[in-house]
């Protein structure tokens, strides 16, 4: 069951409230998650082989889904999907190019602002007691995810190859 989100005609909203910490990115942080993105082809046997891969840390994973790029990425010809949270995706190449737009264009929109995202509220048997997690985004980390995401796009188009994700 999911609770309003407070104001006229909701319920409370959640009381406590917990950010992401920026400052300890490699101690596990549920519900906080983190993604990954590779290059993949065939090899002759039909196995896929990844090629290159790249990190998706958990600030630029949930500012994907904030700015609602991951919801563009979902609307490409998927080989494998679909597009989902912790599940992997296979973009084909005939797609990568349109791909390759959306996260130019993910990347126009972070400078001269800030972004906070929610990213999930635990609920508890009294709505007072409910937490709820969010994340600030740090514009730099996630343009410097964008660029090696694009940088992996663009490649892998050029090479015949397909994107996978997990996201």
């Amino acid at each position: 069951m999911t609770r309003g989100a407070g104001g006229p005609g909701g319920e409370a909203a959640p009381r406590r409230v917990v950010y992401y910490d920026h400052a300890a990115p490699g101690r596990a942080q549920p519900p906080f998650r983190a993604g990954e993105a590779s290059s993949v082809e065939l090899d002759p046997s039909g196995d896929a082989v990844t090629r290159a891969r790249v990190a998706v840390p958990p600030n630029s994973l949930h500012a994907l889904y904030g700015h609602g790029v991951v919801a563009a990425l979902a609307r490409l010809p998927l080989a494998v999907g679909p597009l989902a949270p912790g599940r992997e995706a296979v973009l084909r190449p005939g797609a990568l190019s349109e791909a390759s737009r959306i996260l130019y264009e993910a990347d126009r929109r972070t400078y001269g602002a800030t972004f906070e995202f929610p990213v999930e509220v635990e609920e508890a048997e009294d709505a007072e007691a409910d937490v709820a997690y969010r994340i600030a985004i740090d514009n730099r980390e996630y343009q410097r995810t964008l660029s090696r995401l694009q940088y992996l796009v663009v490649l892998s188009g050029r090479e015949g190859r397909a994107v996978r994700l997990r996201l």
